[in-house]
Parts: C-alpha cells; structure tokens; sequence
C-alpha cells in the first residue's frame, strides 16, 4: 500500500500549477471559504435567521484579500490546500498564525461529525481513518505554507583587525 497522495499534493501543485491559476484566483478560491464558515476565529458576527447565516461585510473580505496577498503564489496554493481541508479560512488563519493547532483546528472542522459519532457510535475502520487522514494532510498543507513563507539569511562579521 503506497502513501495517500494527498499528503504530497501540494508539493506537486505549487510548482506546476495545474490548474494554470493566478495570485488573485488563488485569494478568491480561499475567500469564498468565508460564506460558509460556522467556526469564527475571534470575530465577532451577527445574527442571521437564514440557513445561509450571516452576509460578510465587503471591508472583511477587502482586509481579508490584502492579508492574503503578502503571501507569495506558493504558500497561497499551500493555504487554499488547507483551507480546502478544513472547510474553513478562519480556522486555516489560526493554524498559520499559531493560535490553534492541527489537532485542535481538525476538531472544530469537524463538529458536526464529532456530534454525530458521540450520538450514534464511531465506525473505527471509517471515522478513525478520516480523522487520521485530515490531520496529516492539514499538517502537510500547513508545513508547506510556513515553509514557503519563512525567510532566513546569514550575516557575515567582517574579521576585525
């Protein structure tokens, strides 16, 4: 049995982008996360009596969108992978920014399904494997993000004489 492609996904669509997407298509795909996002990383939102919940202001996506530009097209095909996984931007945003961890950032993705174990029984050959299986790909994605975004250089004393 080989390993899941999923976990090396990502590192095989930065470089050749497949789907031939810019900077910008690639922020948009990550955006429109927003709509259906249940979980709110420290923001407050209102009220909705809709299915859809609540519209998000054009500001957030805006400030949003400019936040996601500073990051090069890499890390943004590395984040948009994240953000595919957890079904959330907001949870993705709290994982690159070290408040939540894969583990912790896993669970909230999955609360309607932790609800539905809790009631009904967990199927380990199915639940088990998913649970598994999302962890090491939303760390993967993650790992390749802070890894695209991180900058290192060595500076060099001049020999004093």
């Amino acid at each position: 049995m080989g390993l899941p492609a999923g976990h090396h996904q990502v590192l095989h669509h930065a470089p050749d982008n497949p789907t031939q997407r810019n900077k910008d298509q690639l922020i948009r795909a990550a955006v429109k996360f927003l709509d259906t996002d249940t979980i709110w990383f420290g923001v407050e939102i209102g009220s909705s009596t809709s299915i859809l919940g609540p519209s998000i202001p054009a500001r957030t996506r805006e400030v949003l969108a400019s936040h996601l530009a500073s990051y090069s097209t890499w890390a943004l095909q590395g984040i948009e992978f994240v953000v595919a996984q957890l079904k959330s931007m907001l949870l993705t945003l709290g994982l690159l920014d070290l408040r939540l961890t894969v583990e912790q950032a896993v669970l909230l993705s999955r609360l309607e399904e932790e609800y539905q174990i809790q009631k009904w029984g967990n199927v380990e050959w199915a639940h088990d494997y998913e649970l598994q299986e999302l962890r090491a790909r939303t760390a993967a994605g993650t790992l390749f993000v802070h890894l695209c975004s991180e900058s290192t250089g060595v500076k060099h004393k001049l020999p004093q004489e």
